[in-house]
């Protein structure tokens, strides 16, 4: 008890860390023409590009989010609740049917989902069959995000190689064109597609910072 009480203490500092620095970013969004803005998504980004896509996320409305009920994902969900998301705590695995059920009824309900694919402990770059299965299931496309920072501390010794941005950088998110997940369709199949579309987002995000 007293760990999770240190690690949402953590969280809010975290939070307030990022509120000052992102005031200072200059952000630049990128959504695929076929997006349609009345439509509720689900949203898929890599675990180190998770302060690119919660910043991302802040104008679609109402978004519901994973976080691991790991301490990390402690820390993680004190910022995610007081940025406004709802967060739901649980694995991104196939697995883990709880929190994947609770967050289909919320796509249902016309909430947006997202969560790093990668997550919450990798390999990195290696997409898991969650959020495939959630949009899947409800019925819903799946947004692929991706995106890069001008400058940005990097935390090597982290499995997912974790980006936090440098005050007054630029930021450029991308977000790619609906994916449709047919009922029955081949989860690793679209976890391929998905992996490749991912890795090609950031890398024409990190070209258009060096123009």
């Amino acid at each position: 008890m007293k760990s999770n009480k240190k690690y949402r203490r953590y969280g809010t500092l975290l939070y307030f860390v990022l509120k000052i620095i992102s005031k200072t970013l200059r952000v630049k969004i990128i959504k695929s023409n076929k997006i349609d803005p009345e439509e509720n998504y689900v949203y898929a980004s890599w675990h180190n590009n998770l302060v690119i896509g919660s910043l991302c996320f802040l104008d679609i409305g109402k978004t519901a989010v994973l976080a691991s009920p790991s301490k990390d994902g402690e820390l993680i969900s004190v910022s995610l609740e007081k940025m406004g998301f709802e967060v739901v705590r649980g694995s991104s695995d196939k697995e883990s049917v709880k929190s994947l059920i609770k967050l289909i009824g919320l796509v249902r309900k016309g909430y947006n989902a997202g969560t790093p694919v990668d997550g919450p402990k990798g390999p990195i770059y290696k997409v898991k069959a969650g959020m495939l299965y959630i949009a899947q299931k409800s019925g819903k496309q799946l947004l692929p995000v991706g995106g890069a920072f001008e400058k940005a501390w990097i935390f090597e010794k982290a499995w997912d190689k974790f980006k936090f941005p440098k005050p007054f950088t630029r930021m450029i998110c991308l977000v790619g064109d609906p994916i449709d997940i047919p009922k029955g369709a081949d989860l690793e199949e679209y976890a391929l597609i998905l992996e490749k579309e991912l890795n090609r987002l950031d890398r024409e995000a990190e070209k258009m910072l060096k123009k």
